[in-house]
């Protein structure tokens, strides 16, 4: 009915306000009239939608999980064997095109961490399902020699932050050498310099990647 299809905008409209609000500003610093203002509606009808602050963060975060396991779904890049060196590259390609289109993301789970806390107890059963499934294929993939026989924990917060932080840090990035992060090349060359590293393959030349200003060819 049009109504609930009215309504469903509505909690998207506001969720999205709010996982930027919570990004930037953490969650004691995020209220709930700030995102009211932002999205040009009254604190009382996100309250109706959403309950309390608490709330509306545990729906941002459930909604921030659960668009991270569609844009990696079968549905949405495919099957792929992802215990082979093929598998896996294209697989980073669309986990860092997310990590590039949805930046909250880590800024969220990076500022819960530095608080710790019951929300961060709160937000680790997302976080544990998603190394549960990984961790047979990362077994795999250093059994086949795919990836290097290291720490498991390491390779997992190694391989999260060196995908994700360029996106959390653009406007530095930004700053120092002109490049605009979220832009399709930079994105690109992003995720091939991350394959490239970590597999020795590319499909992409340095032509396709954004030029650096002057003052880096010394």
């Amino acid at each position: 009915p049009p109504a609930q299809s009215r309504s469903l905008k509505t909690r998207e409209h506001i969720m999205n306000a709010a996982r930027k609000a919570f990004a930037a500003n953490g969650f004691d610093a995020t209220s709930i009239r700030d995102i009211a203002a932002d999205v040009d509606m009254t604190h009382t009808l996100i309250r109706y939608h959403f309950g309390s602050k608490e709330e509306l963060w545990k729906d941002v975060v459930t909604d921030m999980f659960q668009r991270l396991d569609q844009a990696l779904s079968e549905d949405a890049i495919g099957h792929l064997d992802l215990t082979t060196r093929e598998g896996l590259a294209v697989f980073l390609r669309h986990y860092i095109r997310h990590c590039a289109d949805n930046p909250e993301h880590a800024r969220i789970m990076i500022g819960e961490s530095l608080h710790g806390g019951e929300r961060l107890t709160w937000m680790i059963q997302y976080i544990r399902e998603s190394h549960i499934a990984l961790i047979p294929v990362m077994k795999q993939l250093m059994k086949k020699g795919v990836l290097p026989e290291v720490w498991l924990i390491s390779l997992f917060y190694t391989l999260s932050t060196v995908c994700q932080m360029p996106f959390v840090i653009s406007n530095s990035i930004h700053e120092l050498y002109g490049v605009d992060m979220h832009s399709d090349a930079a994105i690109n060359a992003h995720a091939e310099t991350v394959i490239a590293m970590l597999l020795n393959a590319s499909e992409r030349s340095p032509e396709s990647w954004p030029p650096l200003p002057d003052w880096t060819q010394v």
